[in-house]
């Protein structure tokens, strides 16, 4: 036997879920976490408690003492983004007020809201569907102000809420609390919901009960891009990449001006975001690296590439990342953990490839140039068409130099003639995996076992 409750379908899919959670605590509250479970459906959650129907009234009982407990001032209210001052009054729980749980027993059906009803279509009293609740309700940022009107020439943001019932209000209040995470990026307030693809249940709902809690008021002080958000984020939990598994993630960005606006939402799925992160703890230290050197450029590429699994700019991401984070004294080059995740994950390069010695040894010699700074080499080697012959003429060219060089001292590693003749071979069968390969490679600082050759070499 179990008690069913569903979420009103609103058609907002933040609200949604956030009543879904709050649904779910009340439940985890009065009984215990392995018992509740939340279910996705086409435009709504159900929420089941594996209880006996005749235990619906201390249900009731732990959402109305839950309710009083946590809501009966405006304390949480006022906190949260999206919520002003005069909403965040009307949302306090009266100790006269019961709130009852009948209307969440049967689904709604699907109809357009009249002005004159609440957006949930419960009957219960009204608060307004304000942007903590529901963020596509508001007004968005506008550059040219189109979104301003004039109030006795006073220059005002217009808003017009539809309403929700008070009970879904404080509900979704439960959500947000026990489930979003609330975080602030420079001046902006941040509120990123984790959104379920599936049916969770149990340790699941706890650990992200759990989760949200380590994140609650974080603050990154720098100015970022807004779609850097998601990815920096998650990098600042790498616990979650586990927990979050199975989630997508709603993200709204508000401002305060004149009251709230959202200056962006995102609702995207994680997944490729959670692989780069949970792969190795480099990857996670070369975000790092970029936001200390505000390298927003090379992060936008990576954050393109993670999130598309596009390798064509792969290349450019590591010229940009050696450009933007060394310093006058010293050349910053990639993680060759980080490297061998992008090769292999993003390009699908296969192992024999990144692994392969002639690659590596000539990867080593386009590695001294770029610690020199002069990248021409390696862009002239990711810019090349199999059709043309710039491949072979830019190494053959790099070839002599390093001669050159070797001539007057310098310490430089030169592959040797059978090693270029396989890197010819190499890319005449597979022409954009081998440059590709050869040019990371070389934006890569040297794996532990090419260090030893290295100074075997240098000790001969």
């Amino acid at each position: 036997m179990s008690i069913t409750l569903f979420t009103p379908a609103t058609g907002y899919p933040d609200l949604e879920i956030k009543i879904a959670y709050g649904l779910a605590r009340v439940g985890i509250e009065a009984y215990e976490a392995e018992k509740v479970s939340i279910k996705e459906n086409v435009g709504f959650y159900s929420v089941t408690i594996d209880i006996k129907e005749d235990e619906f009234e201390n249900l009731e009982r732990f959402f109305n003492i839950l309710v009083k407990r946590l809501l009966s001032s405006s304390y949480i209210p006022f906190t949260t983004p999206g919520i002003g001052g005069r909403s965040a009054e009307s949302l306090a729980a009266k100790e006269s007020e019961r709130f009852s749980l009948d209307n969440y027993k049967t689904t709604m059906f699907n109809a357009i809201n009249k002005k004159s009803e609440n957006i949930c279509r419960h009957n219960n009293g009204s608060v307004g569907n304000i942007i903590g609740f529901a963020v596509a309700t508001s007004y968005h940022q506008r550059r040219d102000g189109i979104d301003i009107s004039f109030q006795q020439n006073v220059p005002r943001r217009p808003t017009n809420p539809k309403n929700i019932c008070k009970t879904c209000a404080l509900i979704a209040l439960l959500g947000i609390w026990y489930a979003s995470f609330i975080f602030n990026v420079a001046k902006r307030e941040i509120i990123a919901i984790p959104i379920p693809k599936g049916e969770i249940k149990g340790t699941k709902l706890q650990e992200i009960f759990t989760l949200q809690h380590q994140v609650r008021r974080e603050w990154i002080n720098q100015e970022i891009p807004q779609i850097l958000i998601p990815l920096i984020f998650l990098s600042k939990i790498p616990s979650s990449a586990d927990i979050l598994n199975g989630f997508d993630l709603f993200v709204a960005i508000l401002s305060r001006q004149q009251g709230y606006h959202v200056d962006g939402l995102f609702l995207i799925p994680i997944d490729n975001y959670l692989s780069f992160i949970r792969a190795n703890p480099y990857n996670i230290a070369t975000i790092d690296n970029m936001m200390r050197k505000e390298s927003y450029s090379a992060l936008q590429e990576l954050n393109y590439i993670i999130y598309n699994r596009v390798a064509t700019y792969l290349p450019r991401f590591a010229r940009l990342y050696v450009q933007e984070t060394s310093t006058k004294d010293f050349t910053n080059l990639l993680y060759p953990e980080t490297t061998k995740y992008l090769l292999k994950e993003v390009t699908m390069i296969k192992p024999e490839i990144i692994e392969d010695q002639a690659i590596g040894s000539l990867a080593r010699t386009l590695r001294y140039f770029i610690k020199e700074r002069k990248y021409s080499y390696a862009d002239d080697i990711r810019n090349a068409r199999k059709e043309s012959n710039v491949f072979e003429t830019t190494i053959s060219k790099m070839m002599r130099e390093g001669r050159l060089r070797l001539e007057q001292k310098e310490r430089i590693h030169l592959p040797t003639d059978e090693e270029i003749k396989k890197v010819f071979r190499l890319a005449n069968e597979n022409f954009d995996s081998i440059k590709t390969a050869l040019v990371i490679l070389a934006f890569s600082f040297p794996a532990r076992a090419e260090e030893e050759i290295i100074k075997g070499v240098q000790n001969a």
